[in-house]
């Protein structure tokens, strides 16, 4: 744990320096100069690469074997810019970062239609698209009760039932209108949040720059979110295990796919005598009263991330049945920590 830790706090160094030079995934990453080494490189006998970097407030980390007619130089080019991808679409999404995209457009007003970047607009339709699959329980506009909480957390008190209606009355995906206009917000003190879908969006952005560089056998891993392309060669596909409560696993071979985690059965906080989940339920603005943890498997990263928070809030019948509609969508784990 302690070396993850410092791994860590050298990412850190390497985001903000990384940030520096303004790279973009699409061009900034193949300008003379602007490439950046990532704070962690390593090259297999068996010709893989793994490079590792920090955006999004986690570590990001990509595995791959050379494509067709690539040398191990050529593939760790195309690492560190699947990298550099991820720090670009954080500029987009993230709503702690003041210049980013998203802040500027929650810090517009409500009520008419203000211009979006295509990729933001991107993003917002795919996040609308999932509320609606999931009918609200992955909700990218909880902004105004995410903060909330946050507070309440802190202070080990449950907010006043007006503080509560105020920051509900603020939220809700069917009160965001994403069109050729742009974006509106239908009501004062909206806040979109994009945790529930950022990181995953962004590793399938990183899968595509490596395909467009001939990279076809490869495994990026968020941490909790994960996407496997072809299999590694002579295997069958790439080695997943996934916690499935009380200290027992289960291991997935997975090519083609993403894998989901979300909730923490273990990360709970206690309130008035009740447990609640650092996971929000778009119901009452509170996090979840069972600490449940789930994984999903999808055919998209941003998929599986976005079902996977719906999963934490459905119940697992609910759940499931959705998941029996949707072509290459499964619940790999779902448990409580009792």
């Amino acid at each position: 744990m302690s070396s993850f830790f410092r791994q860590f706090f050298v990412a850190a160094g390497w985001l903000c320096l990384l940030i520096a030079v303004g790279m973009d995934c699409a061009h900034g990453a193949e300008k003379e100069g602007a490439l950046l080494k990532p704070f962690f490189c390593m090259h297999a006998a068996d010709g893989r690469v793994t490079a590792r970097g920090a955006a999004m407030g986690t570590v990001f980390t990509v595995r791959a074997y050379p494509g067709e007619s690539m040398d191990a130089a050529q593939t760790e080019k195309a690492c560190t810019e699947a990298l550099a991808c991820a720090v670009h679409w954080e500029k987009v999404m993230s709503a702690m970062d003041a210049e980013s995209s998203l802040a500027a457009f929650n810090a517009a007003e409500s009520g008419v239609a203000v211009p979006v970047s295509p990729e933001l607009k991107k993003v917002l339709l795919l996040a609308l698209k999932y509320a609606r699959l999931t009918d609200g329980a992955f909700d990218f506009t909880l902004g105004p009760c995410i903060r909330l909480w946050k507070k309440s957390r802190r202070r080990g008190v449950l907010p006043s039932r007006e503080e509560l209606e105020c920051a509900r009355r603020a939220s809700g995906w069917e009160k965001l209108c994403v069109g050729k206009r742009g974006a509106l917000k239908k009501v004062p003190g909206m806040r979109v949040d994009l945790g529930g879908i950022g990181k995953g969006f962004a590793v399938d952005r990183m899968a595509e720059l490596l395909k467009g560089k001939g990279v076809l056998s490869f495994f990026i891993d968020s941490t909790s979110d994960v996407l496997a392309g072809a299999p590694p060669p002579g295997e069958k596909g790439w080695r997943l295990r996934v916690d499935a409560g009380h200290g027992e696993g289960r291991t997935l071979l997975l090519s083609h796919a993403a894998v989901s985690t979300s909730g923490n059965a273990r990360q709970m906080v206690k309130i008035g005598g009740v447990e609640y989940s650092h996971v929000l339920d778009p119901h009452t603005g509170l996090g979840v009263t069972e600490g449940r943890q789930v994984s999903v498997q999808a055919p998209s990263a941003a998929m599986a991330d976005a079902l996977a928070t719906a999963a934490c809030v459905m119940s697992e019948e609910d759940f499931r049945s959705l998941a029996e509609g949707l072509p290459g969508v499964s619940l790999v784990s779902s448990f409580l920590d009792s």
